[in-house]
């Protein structure tokens, strides 16, 4: 059974306590990646009770916006203090760049030898240990940004990443059981800052037919949900930090 255990559920500019987006899927034999890696994001996998290990396969992250990266290099240089060789980290072009650039910001060039980064392109299906594999597909952002599939004990998850609310979602996401999608407007004009509001984020969780539509990445606080957005049967869940969904 494959879980999803959510690290943070927040923005960069959100109340602290609800830390940045970013979530593990783990397998039913074990294995886990970790998807985003905002600041705290490796103390928030020692609070879930994960740490580097074995069966820890790797990082995907979407874009190269700060509440999405900056705590890479934490992951990194605990990696090299306990003599593992690579952390594998798969993205797009943009956040390969935009990593060497960070590594050297923050002191950590020592670290980027642990770094084994994968590009991965618009369409590409990459594979990631023996149970998982992340597809990507263009977002709407002010930046390059993907949404990805990850496909894994015989179930798809998709996850929007940061985007303007986008109709090519629906496609992509169906067929899929899960949609993690970022909630961080609550106001019809978020896609002014290539965000997407609650209504959006239904809409794309109905057209693509999901049954379960998780809600994440927000802007201050979790916000009430009106049951006249809901134009289907799926559940709706709006997760907090620190907690798990079995699927």
């Amino acid at each position: 059974m494959a879980r999803i255990v959510f690290l943070g559920v927040g923005g960069w500019i959100s109340e602290p306590l609800l830390g940045q987006t970013s979530f593990i899927v783990a397998s039913s034999s074990g294995e886990w990646i970790v998807v985003e890696a905002g600041e705290g994001v490796y103390a928030s996998m020692r609070r879930c009770g994960y740490d580097l290990n074995s069966l820890f396969r790797g990082v995907v992250i979407t874009h190269r916006h700060g509440d999405h990266l900056l705590g890479l290099p934490t992951i990194l240089q605990i990696a090299r203090h306990r003599g593992f060789e690579k952390i594998p980290v798969i993205s797009i072009d943009d956040v390969g760049e935009a990593i060497e650039k960070l590594l050297e910001a923050t002191g950590s060039t020592n670290a980027a030898g642990t770094l084994d980064f994968t590009t991965a392109r618009y369409g590409s299906r990459i594979p990631i240990g023996r149970s998982f594999e992340v597809e990507f597909t263009e977002a709407v952002h002010p930046v390059p940004a993907a949404s990805i599939k990850i496909s894994v004990d015989g179930l798809c998850i998709v996850y929007s990443g940061d985007t303007a609310y986008n109709p090519r979602l629906a496609d992509f996401a169906k067929g899929c059981r899960v949609l993690i999608h970022e909630a961080a407007g609550y106001y019809k004009d978020a896609y002014r800052y290539g965000h997407s509001s609650y209504t959006d984020a239904i809409e794309i969780a109905t057209a693509a037919g999901v049954d379960i539509l998780i809600l994440i990445h927000f802007y201050m606080q979790p916000q009430p949900i009106s049951i006249s957005d809901i134009k289907s049967r799926m559940r709706i869940f709006t997760p907090q930090p620190l907690t798990s969904l079995e699927l």
